[in-house]
Parts: C-alpha cells; sequence; structure tokens
C-alpha cells in the first residue's frame, strides 16, 4: 500500500513551570497526517467512549511532580481524518449497537496505555512517546466481530529541542503519526478482518486488503 502524508502540525503548548522544573502542565493539538489509502465501500460508525474522549496522562511520581499531558483533541482529529480515508461512509454514533441497519460495522477505539521519556530519565540524547489503543469492530447489533492493538512510538533528539516541552510534544506528534499509519496498514491483518470483509465487498476488487 502506498501511502502519502501530509504534515500538518499545530501545536498549542500550556505549560506551568514551578519549583525546581518538576512540574508540568502540556496540552498537545496535533493534525495528523491523512494517508492514501484503498477506500473501502462500506458504511462505518465510529463510538467514542468516555475513556477515548477523556484520558489524560497524569504522573505524581518523585520525579514528576504533578505532571499533566492533555492530547485528548489529537485523538479525534487522528480517527475523523484517517477513518475516512479507510471507509466511504463513517457516522459518529452514541454506542456501539446501532439501529441503522445499512450501518456494516462499527469501531470503538479505547486508550490502553500512554508513556513518556526524557533523555535523563533513559540515559539517551531522545525525547520519548509511546501511546498504545486498543481497536474494537462490532456489527450492527454489538457483536465483536475483532478487536486488536495499536503501539505508537514517537522520539524526537535534544539537538531539535533542549526544551521538555517542546521535545516531548514532537515525540507525541510522532506518536499519533505512527499510530495513523498502523491504523490503515494493520486493519486488514487483524483478527476476523478478512471474513468480515469477504461478506461485505468484492474481494476481486481489493485484493490488497481482502
Amino acid at each position: 500500500m502506498v501511502m502519502n502524508y501530509k504534515y500538518i502540525i499545530s501545536l498549542f503548548l500550556i505549560v506551568l513551570m514551578s519549583g525546581c522544573g518538576k512540574s508540568l502542565n502540556l496540552q498537545v493539538d496535533t493534525a495528523v497526517p491523512t494517508p492514501l489509502a484503498s477506500q473501502l465501500p462500506l458504511v462505518v460508525g465510529v463510538y467514542y467512549n468516555d475513556n477515548f474522549k477523556n484520558f489524560i496522562f497524569k504522573d505524581s511520581s518523585d520525579s514528576r511532580e504533578d505532571w499533566t499531558i492533555d492530547n485528548r483533541s489529537s485523538r479525534i482529529l487522528l480517527f475523523n481524518d484517517i477513518l475516512p480515508s479507510m471507509f466511504k461512509t463513517v457516522n459518529s454514533v452514541n454506542n456501539v449497537t446501532s439501529t441503522d441497519s445499512l450501518v456494516d460495522g462499527i469501531l470503538e477505539p479505547e486508550v490502553i496505555e500512554m508513556q513518556v521519556a526524557l533523555p535523563e530519565e533513559t540515559h539517551s540524547d531522545m525525547f520519548e512517546a509511546w501511546i498504545k489503543y486498543g481497536i474494537k469492530l462490532y456489527n450492527p447489533s454489538g457483536k465483536i466481530i475483532s478487536e486488536w492493538q495499536i503501539i505508537g512510538y514517537g522520539k524526537t533528539h535534544t539537538a531539535m529541542f533542549k526544551n521538555k516541552e517542546k521535545g516531548l510534544t514532537t515525540a507525541i506528534n510522532m506518536a499519533l503519526r505512527d499510530i495513523g499509519a498502523k491504523m490503515v496498514l494493520d486493519f486488514p491483518r487483524a483478527p476476523g478482518i478478512k471474513t468480515w470483509l469477504s461478506t461485505k465487498i468484492d474481494c476481486s476488487q481489493f485484493s490488497n486488503i481482502c
């Protein structure tokens, strides 16, 4: 699959520094890259549950007093941009059970875990970020068709950013781009997806997917 990314990054930082520099309040708003994918002729609903809409990374360990990283809007932008490139029609739904018989399936993303690391913590010259998402695909009656995980990783060199706020923001942006690419590439490989697709589309026209 050939993918072309349009990197449009909008960064909005709210930084609160106090004490010995251990406090961090970071907000990341990112317009994610839009992949060129084989758009499937399917109508898919997307359900953003409370976890997905409200998850905020927090850490209050000894070395990270009052750390908060909020990238909630970036998650919504990520899927709002990527899913329409994968499916002909994408509609937001309020639950995983649809009364619309024309919906082929419903996707539910969820944040499982998020971690970040400073260069001094890993004894390296990199700011790093890891984000793990869980993805579920349901049929219109709410039965799970497939379930898989996507891990996004991002890093940036200290030569580019000495400031931890900018360094972590860039690493998080890179992790989100990685999530976007893997969402497209891993979808047809997820358990049960090819079988499901074979009942919905003419696979002879999408041999690279099903």
